[in-house]
Formats: structure tokens, sequence, C-alpha cells
């Protein structure tokens, strides 16, 4: 399930790293991709701000409204305190360009003019000019055309080693925004701004220039000029001269040159653009305003009758257009956020059972664990359990058939003769001696209850009778034994010492006991410490020759 759960983070990771490349080239396929990340809330803080961002720097590159872009200045300062270097610029773009959207013109202008200044101490020439243009766009909306003047000359000025294409762009800026002052040498940068864009071989940029010189020398009456700008542009590009705004733009001027046998040519040739433009869903109501004022100039100046019904439904239709496509944005808007609640609510689902079965899962596994540890527990005790009953049955046999391994035959016959008082008390002899019909059955039962703990020892075993036959076979072993350490030895680690002085091994002290080999040593290392023997040493010869 996690694994599910990191292949979705991951595309959504892999989404934003595809659009990292097309902002600046294909901002709008960008956005198509930024679109495709349904769980953007639910990435990590820096997945959310580089999303956020993206999003701002495509609206931004595409000339949208970055006005509904609320969290653009919180991904920009995100990456401003991480120390991100390569977005320094775009930092401050973004946050103008926000800012501008806003209203906030003032602080959009200053938020330039720090950018200009950081981009010119990083030595970021192109960035510097980015910025100026920046300014001089929001300065020229803002209707500021003399400090629009001053930014473009000043973009000039630094801009020497900037593409060509980009210095005739900043030229055509300067130009417009000097036109607009009705300033004089507003032609002569017009005019560099062609010659820069022919020569970096970009006839579209220089086309687009040349149609807007031509307005503006229509402004300043210059009838005649303006229409050879015209003109050179159908031999430049010819699809773009067939276009309505060139013939209607043309067909002005001749009606100002009072040549109104080829205005109306070229009117008409600008009425049948327009109608295809129009049926392309491309119309356009300024141009269709434009071409009927000159058609009712032409007509008046014929007698013919002139009437605004056509231009009026024209209109009409224009507005009941957008109200439809109005009601169809909204619409489709309304449909978005119900798709998009009813992903989320599938998603808030998909993850809740996601989740749910992640906790059977967990509750399956530690079940899992918990009956193999039971039943790994309960072999180990059963293991123990039959370890410890053929202990007590070679105890049995030791005590009826005394060895004489290692040990001299008195010593021997001792062990056996303590062992055989030992199992008398827990009751084992007693059964051994008994009618043997259920011997074997009774002897293992009793057997089974002492080794598994059921029958404690402590309540068999009487000690004060067994420490006086410890004495009397051993040589006062137990009263030497408490004589000396009786203050720092426990009880337990008493028996202990009884129990191998007898000669019983750790696992028969073990049985005796009811305690695990592990604690028998432990214990038999804190006699050592506390009688001062040495690690390993026997602790019945240390003791016995005290």
């Amino acid at each position: 399930m996690f694994a599910l759960s990191a292949c979705t983070w991951s595309k959504s990771y892999q989404l934003l790293s595809q659009s990292d490349s097309l902002l600046n080239s294909h901002p709008d396929s960008a956005l198509k991709i930024l679109d495709g990340i349904n769980d953007a809330g639910r990435l990590s803080e820096e997945g959310i701000m580089h999303y956020l961002w993206n999003q701002s720097m495509a609206h931004m590159n595409m000339g949208m409204s970055l006005e509904q872009d609320t969290l653009t200045l919180d991904a920009v300062n995100y990456y401003r305190k991480k120390g991100d270097t390569t977005k320094t610029v775009d930092g401050y773009l973004l946050s103008a360009s926000y800012l501008s959207w806003t209203g906030k013109t003032k602080q959009a202008i200053d938020t330039l003019n720090k950018g200009y200044s950081e981009a010119v101490r990083i030595k970021d020439v192109q960035g510097a000019t980015r910025m100026l243009i920046q300014k001089i766009i929001i300065l020229s909306r803002s209707n500021n055309y003399a400090q629009a003047v001053s930014a473009a000359r000043q973009a000039l000025k630094n801009g020497n080693r900037l593409p060509v294409s980009e210095r005739s762009k900043l030229t055509y800026i300067l130009a417009e925004n000097l036109s607009l002052l009705a300033d004089k040498s507003a032609p002569q940068y017009y005019e560099q701004a062609i010659a820069m864009a022919k020569s970096a071989g970009n006839n579209e940029i220089a086309c687009e220039i040349m149609r807007n010189y031509s307005s503006s020398l229509c402004v300043s009456g210059q009838y005649r000029k303006s229409n050879d700008l015209l003109f050179e542009i159908g031999k430049i590009n010819p699809e773009l001269f067939k276009y309505s705004v060139i013939q209607m733009s043309i067909a002005e001027n001749y009606v100002n040159l009072h040549q109104l046998d080829s205005a109306r040519i070229f009117i008409e040739n600008a009425k049948k653009s327009e109608a295809k433009l129009q049926a392309a869903g491309q119309g356009n109501l300024n141009r269709q305003a434009s071409i009927d004022r000159i058609c009712y100039l032409l007509n008046y100046q014929a007698g013919k009758p002139v009437s605004s019904v056509g231009f009026n439904r024209y209109c009409d239709s224009v507005t009941n257009a957008m109200i439809d496509q109005e009601k169809t944005s909204l619409r489709r808007l309304e449909m978005k956020k119900q798709l998009q609640t009813a992903n989320n609510g599938l998603h808030s689902r998909l993850q809740t059972m996601i989740w749910w079965i992640f906790a059977l899962l967990l509750i399956i596994a530690i079940a899992a664990i918990g009956v193999y540890q039971f039943y790994k527990n309960r072999y180990r005790k059963l293991a123990e359990a039959e370890d410890s009953i053929e202990t007590l049955k070679k105890m049995l046999t030791d005590a009826q058939t005394p060895s004489a391994d290692d040990q001299r035959p008195e010593e021997s016959a001792d062990s056996a003769f303590f062992k055989k008082i030992l199992l008398q008390q827990l009751g084992i002899i007693r059964l051994v001696a008994s009618t043997p019909t259920n011997q074997n059955q009774a002897l293992l039962r009793r057997i089974s209850g002492i080794s598994g703990g059921e029958i404690s020892t402590d309540s068999l075993l009487v000690w004060a009778d067994l420490y006086p036959v410890i004495d009397r076979l051993y040589n006062d072993f137990y009263s030497r034994l408490v004589a000396k350490f009786g203050n720092s030895l426990t009880e337990k680690e008493i028996q202990i010492c009884c129990l191998l002085c007898a000669g019983f091994s750790t696992k028969e002290i073990g049985v005796i006991t009811q305690q695990t080999n592990a604690t028998i040593y432990v214990r038999k290392t804190s006699i050592r410490k506390k009688i001062g023997a040495a690690e390993g040493e026997d602790i019945v010869t240390h003791i016995s020759a005290l």
C-alpha cells in the first residue's frame, strides 16, 4: 500500500519535472501538464512550492492574469530563503507581475528596480534586460510613457551584448512609447527596429513593427508613407498582406488621400477577409467597426444610403455570443469543480481504504507473529519439560544405582543417598515403591508437574531437614558455609551450594529449584564473587579449602 502511494506521488513529481523544461518555450503545454496533477495539496512542502512556482511562471509567460495565483509570493519567498540562485531573476519578475495584476503598480516597479540591481550585481545582462522590459510593459499599461521611454533607453544602453532580435524588440518598444508622447524621434527608432529585425532574419517581427509604424504615420498624417510600409509587408509576407487589418488600413489611408476608388477596392478585400475570420471564430469587433465606418463614408460620398443595421446586428450577435460563452465557461467551471470534488472524494476514500487495508494487514501480521510466538514458547516449554523429565528420571536412576565414574565409592554413595532423600521429599520415590499397576503413568504425571512448574518444589522440599544431612554427609559443609558467608549469600544461593556439594549438575539444580539453566549460571557467578572465587573455579572446592 505504501508502494502504491509512493507511485502516485512519484508520478506527480515526474509531471512537475516535465513542466520545468516547457515553462519558457511552451507555457501552454506546461499548464496542461500541471493540470494533470490532482493531488498537489498532498505533496511535500517543496513539491507544493514547485507546483505553485511553475503554475505562476506559465501564466506570466502566456501574458495571463496572476490575480488568482494568490500564493505566488509565498513560492518566491520559499526559494529565496532556500538561496536558489537559479530562480533569482524569475522570482523578481513573478513578484512584480503578481503585484501589477493586483493593482499594486508602485510596489511592482520597486520590485523590478531591486531585481535589476541584483541582476547587475551578479552580472546577468539578460536578466537585467528582462527586468527593464517588464518595467516598460507595466509603465506603458499605466500610461507612464515618459518613464517607459527612460527604462527602454536604459535597457538599450546596457543591452549591447543582447541578440539583435532582442535589441530590435527593445528599440520597437522605445519607438512605440515615443510615438505615444508625440516625440519626433519615434520614426527614427521604428526604422532602426525594422532594420534590426530584418538583419536578424525575423521577418514576422519586422512586419509587426512595420504595421504599427504605419499606424503611427497615419496618426501624424503621413498617409503615403504609411501605405508604402503596408505594401512592403505584402512583399515580405503575402499571406499577412491579405488580412483585413492590413487591407482596411490601406483603404483608410486612401480615403484620407481622397483616392476613393482605390479605397473601395481595398475595403472590399477587407470585408471578405473579415468574413472568413468571423466564420473561423476569429472575428474582431474593433476591426468590423472600422470597416463599417469606412464603408459609411464611401457610401455617403457615392450617394448611397447609410445604415448601421448590419453592424448593430453584428454587435448583438457578438454580445449574445459573449453571454453564451460566459454561461458555457461558468458551466464548465461548475463541472470542473464538481469533477474535482468527486475526484477528491474518490481519492480520499481510496486513501481511507488503503489505510484500512494496511491496518488489517498489520493486525493480521501482529496476530501471526503472536500465534508464532505462542507456539514457539509452547514448543520451548514442552522441550524444557521433556528435558526436565529426563533429568529427574536420571536422578532417580542415580539414586537407585550409585555411579562410580570419577568419584570415590563413598562419595558416590553419599550423593545417591542425598538424592534419594530429596526425591523422597518430592514424592517420587514413594511412587516408585507403590503398586506397579499404574506406576509409570503416576510417576510421569508427578515428574511432569514438577518439571513444568505446576507443583512447587518449595512446598515439597524441607530444607531444614536437608541441611543436617548435608552436614552429616559432607563434613559440616552447610554449617561452615553459613558461618563464613551466611550474611552475604541468599537462601537460594546457599541451597545451590549445598546441591553442588551433593554432586548435582547444573541441569539437575535447575529442575529442583525450578529455574532455567541460564539463571543457575548467573547465580553461580554471583556466588563466586561473594565468596572470592575466581571465574570458572569450582565453588565446592573453594569453600572446602577455606
